[in-house]
């Protein structure tokens, strides 16, 4: 093999010796030939015939062709034709004795199309006549794809940036900026190239000047990610409070090159953070005039604690919009970018509802209690969790896909959810696993729940979990096992309010080293009036959709009332009872159910009776009637079109009993 080999490169050598003029008997051709074999760019030389008389071994392999079959043939011949026709101006003017430098895509025959860097040496004899060129070639098709890439990126990245809804710039080391976006160049009022320049000094305000300063140099001297937080004079004259956040960037061989920032406006939460702060100074001052010194001592200590507590909460939720708009600074499509500047905005609206929530606490605030899904309410606040966990907490949910209404405000159960998702945070700092999950619960013997229909909505961690005597105190006002500073300890106290007002309850069941879990339990609403639920439609029509109905059962026997309406929930449907025909009558006029299941022997007013009020009321009620005794005719005198199941009967007889009454009002 390797004779064979120096048998080739011999043959090679004599074919390109004999294409080249006699350049005399002393000079070795071989060694140039080896030199120009070795050098990693495409040689050639060309004569005035066009035609290849010298070929090193990186031109032969880019053509894919032995170099004594290129020897003697032209430039068109290994060109093709389209290529060599936009190649002629160059080479005429190679040969008038003008070198050419040229880039230029080029069609290859295996590879596709490709991109060369060419330069045409034009050389002449000892007359100056030009008697061929010299071609130097070289492959620059990665160089051509990472530099279309790399402009691809920056012009993606800029109109993300000036999608933004946040200033954002990218600094030099000497404080002058590469780039700014359109909302920072609107904050200025200055020309984009003006903004660039802009020494910011110039714009703090002077109480914060010098503290800015100082954390501006030492947050570059960390060579960390680090927070300001300032007035700045925007371009009509009004002092504007900015949150930035500003991390190093490095070039390619390590060194510090500069800075990447972005800054959001925070002016209506620190004015209304300063006014609470102001709030909590005045009822400290007039608690310490208090004649009873251990009443005023608590109190103290309780409003030391939340206006210690205040930041803690209000940073949780200004967290979401960083890291919002963390995540738009690494996503390339303004799709995603969309959905991200949204989450963060909600955030900010959630941190100032909170706020309101702290400051209406000791009044006792009322609520919007209102027909609630509780599912889909989970569903939206997803986006929001996902950020306030952050990536090393795993999320899980499992809700209840069929849906009834419950009993309770809308916007305190977001807070009392987002509350107990920072808790659980909290209590996992080496990350872990966030379960949220929904069920329905048939409450019956309860010291504070009244018996009936609930929806359970639990948020389980896999955290630290609390020891017995904490878990005795979670509830009360104020307690908190976190240090001072991180917490206010009305987290908990305030889930519990929300839930009790609302006419539910609150369980926590924790283990130390295992976790803790709340359940909150809210009783289900009897009608869903117009509440729109997910996509604007009413519960009634989602229900609809989903193939459930609303059924009232009316029976006098505990036992067989609640199998009924057991087995009608097992089926998805919702269920509202009633005890009596009196009963019944009162809810059939409230929840306008789909059907009606009544028990024919009843006392009081009986079965018949019942009936003969609703289709007075309502001509075309479907009703289906349960009994014991064969009264068949007695109930085809009141409601003749009504169906009949005769006792006792199984849950699917049951199901295809109900199935058969609403099919009769739809056929």
């Amino acid at each position: 093999m390797k004779r064979r080999r120096q048998k080739s490169d011999a043959l090679e050598t004599a074919a390109v010796a004999n294409m080249l003029p006699n350049l005399g008997a002393s000079f070795d051709f071989s060694q140039i030939l080896a030199v120009a074999d070795a050098l990693p760019i495409m040689i050639g030389f060309v004569d005035r015939t066009e035609h290849y008389r010298f070929i090193n071994r990186a031109l032969a392999d880019w053509f894919e062709r032995p170099r004594r079959e290129m020897l003697g043939r032209t430039m068109r011949e290994m060109l093709g034709d389209k290529t060599y026709e936009s190649r002629r101006p160059l080479i005429e003017a190679a040969f008038a004795g003008e070198r050419q430098w040229f880039a230029a895509d080029f069609n290859h025959p295996t590879r596709g199309l490709l991109a060369v860097q060419a330069d045409y040496v034009p050389q002449t004899n000892a007359d100056g006549e030009v008697i061929g060129m010299i071609l130097l070639i070289q492959d620059i098709t990665e160089q051509r794809m990472a530099e279309r890439a790399l402009k691809e990126s920056e012009a993606r990245f800029r109109r993300i940036a000036d999608s933004a809804p946040v200033m954002m710039w990218v600094t030099r080391l000497d404080r002058t900026r590469d780039f700014v976006n359109d909302v920072y160049v609107e904050f200025t009022g200055l020309s984009r190239e003006e903004a660039r320049l802009l020494d910011w000094r110039e714009r703090i305000h002077p109480y914060d000047q010098e503290r800015i300063i100082a954390e501006s140099v030492a947050g570059e001297a960390s060579l960390k990610r680090f927070t300001l937080e300032a007035r700045y004079l925007r371009h009509d004259g009004e002092w504007r409070w900015l949150r930035s956040v500003s991390q190093p960037r490095f070039g390619a061989d390590g060194a510090l090159s500069g800075f990447i920032g972005a800054g959001s406006d925070v002016t209506e939460a620190k004015e209304a953070e300063l006014e609470l702060q102001r709030q909590v100074a005045e009822r400290t001052a007039e608690l310490s005039h208090a004649q009873d010194q251990l009443r005023q001592s608590q109190k103290m200590e309780a409003l030391g604690q939340l206006t210690g507590g205040i930041a803690h909460d209000f940073n949780n939720l200004l967290t979401v919009v960083v890291g919002g708009l963390d995540l738009i600074a690494k996503e390339v499509t303004d799709e995603r970018l969309l959905r991200y500047a949204n989450n963060a905005l909600a955030a900010a609206e959630r941190g100032a509802r909170l706020t309101g929530q702290l400051l209406a606490f000791s009044r006792v605030q009322r609520l919007e209690v209102k027909p609630t899904y509780v599912a889909p309410l989970i569903e939206e606040m997803r986006p929001l969790l996902r950020n306030v966990l952050g990536p090393g907490i795993e999320k899980e949910f499992d809700l209840d896909p069929r849906l009834m209404p419950v009993l309770a405000d809308p916007t305190q159960l977001e807070v009392a959810v987002l509350n107990l998702a920072i808790n659980a945070r909290d209590a996992m700092p080496e990350g872990g696993t966030l379960t949220i999950s929904s069920q329905r619960r048939r409450i019956g013997d309860d010291p504070e729940l009244e018996p009936g229909t609930y929806i359970e909505l639990s948020i389980a961690d896999t955290g630290a979990g609390m020891a017995p005597e904490v878990l005795a105190r979670a509830f009360e006002p104020f307690f908190t096992t976190k240090e001072v500073g991180k917490g206010t300890g009305l987290g908990l106290s305030m889930v519990y309010g929300m839930a009790r007002q609302s006419g539910g309850g609150v369980r926590i069941e924790s283990e130390p080293g295992v976790g803790t879990t709340v359940r909150l339990y809210f009783r289900r609403a009897d009608r869903d009036g117009e509440v729109p639920a997910s996509g604007g439609k009413t519960g009634h029509e989602l229900r609809r959709s989903r193939g459930t109905a609303t059924v009232l059962v009316i029976d006098d026997d505990d036992d067989v009332r609640q199998f009924i309406a057991a087995s009608l929930e097992e089926y998805g449907h919702d269920v509202i009872e009633a005890a009596d025909g009196v009963e019944g009558i009162d809810r059939f006029g409230a929840c306008q159910p789909d059907l009606v299941v009544i028990d024919y022997v009843m006392p009081g007013l009986s079965g018949a009776e019942v009936a003969a009020h609703i289709v007075a009321t309502k001509p075309d009620q479907p009703i289906l009637f349960v009994s014991g005794y064969n009264e068949t005719d007695a109930i085809r005198k009141v409601a003749p079109d009504a169906n009949i199941l005769a006792k006792p009967f199984r849950a699917a007889v049951l199901e295809d009993a109900v199935r058969a009454a609403l099919a009769r009002t739809t056929a």
